[in-house]
């Protein structure tokens, strides 16, 4: 029988090692999480490590990230219809731990198309912020193409930003500039999360410009002919993609606590391409880079 990973003198050694070595953050990380370390644990002993403080490690090394997160009153509205004022959006399914919830009839088919033909013409290949330096990067864990668009792109573009706050009762400025995505067949995004760890560098960097993230709203533009589920690993959660619909869920809660059951992924696409547009929201004001 396997046993967790136990943060020791060794473990200790090895970090000091590696950081006068040049490693960066993120590849230290990396290496805890392949160790069999969960990513928040990964992420609390480096940061209190870097700070000079003790890592008081639990009756077992996975016991505080999931238990320790609250579920307090979700940001999610209650009911099984959500409203907007040029829309009704019944919840397929939603789930309390973590909070995520499926809802049709979010965008119509003519919206849909037009934000496939809108990305066509711009999506560049995907980039993810680095941990230490808050730059953008590209990764083999993300194959996709990306473009970001606002109202200036189009005037559907705000009609949906309008239509989103709404739905989820979010002030319209607190959401990022909407992110059209393509991905080809073998196209995926390996399990991550999207809110920002806190510990590190390059997440200060963007936090600036709005604070955290707090949600994410994924809408789905396209059938997708095999593969490119939305998979949560930790709730034994897959969706499919089905045009329309929007997938929601958020992370963080009232006393700033991140929810680790929210790592997902886009799982590759098998056949044909999956087309989707996500909406990050902030805890305050985004304010696009300049």
């Amino acid at each position: 029988m396997s046993t967790l990973p136990r943060f020791d003198a060794a473990w200790k050694t090895w970090l000091d090692e590696n950081i006068v070595r040049g490693c960066t953050h993120q590849s230290l990380i990396d290496a805890m999480i392949a160790a069999d370390f969960h990513p928040n644990t990964a992420r609390l002993i480096l940061a209190r490590h870097l700070a000079g403080e003790a890592f008081e490690e639990p009756a077992t090394a996975q016991a505080a990230d999931a238990s320790d997160y609250v579920y307090g009153t979700p940001m999610l509205p209650p009911g099984r219809v959500l409203t907007a004022s040029d829309c009704e959006a019944p919840k397929l399914f939603s789930c309390g731990q973590p909070v995520v919830a499926l809802l049709a009839d979010v965008l119509t088919h003519g919206e849909c198309d037009r934000l496939i033909e809108i990305g066509r013409a711009r999506v560049q290949r995907s980039s993810v912020v680095d941990p230490d330096s808050g730059n953008e990067i590209t990764i083999t864990e993300r194959q996709s193409e990306g473009a970001f668009v606002d109202a200036s792109t189009d005037a559907l573009v705000g009609t949906i930003d309008r239509r989103l706050a709404e739905l989820f009762r979010q002030p319209v400025e607190n959401g990022e500039d909407l992110h059209i995505l393509r991905y080809g067949v073998g196209g995926e995004y390996r399990p991550h999360f999207d809110y920002f760890p806190e510990e590190q560098a390059g997440s200060r960097h963007h936090m600036q410009r709005g604070g955290q993230r707090v949600a994410t709203v994924i809408l789905y533009l396209n059938d997708v002919a095999r593969g490119g589920d939305t998979t949560f690993p930790a709730a034994g959660l897959a969706i499919h993609p089905r045009p329309g619909c929007a997938l929601y869920f958020e992370y963080v809660n009232e006393l700033g606590q991140s929810d680790p059951r929210t790592l997902h992924a886009g799982t590759p696409v098998e056949e044909g391409e999956k087309w989707i547009a996500t909406k990050w929201i902030r805890r305050g004001r985004f304010r696009a880079e300049q």
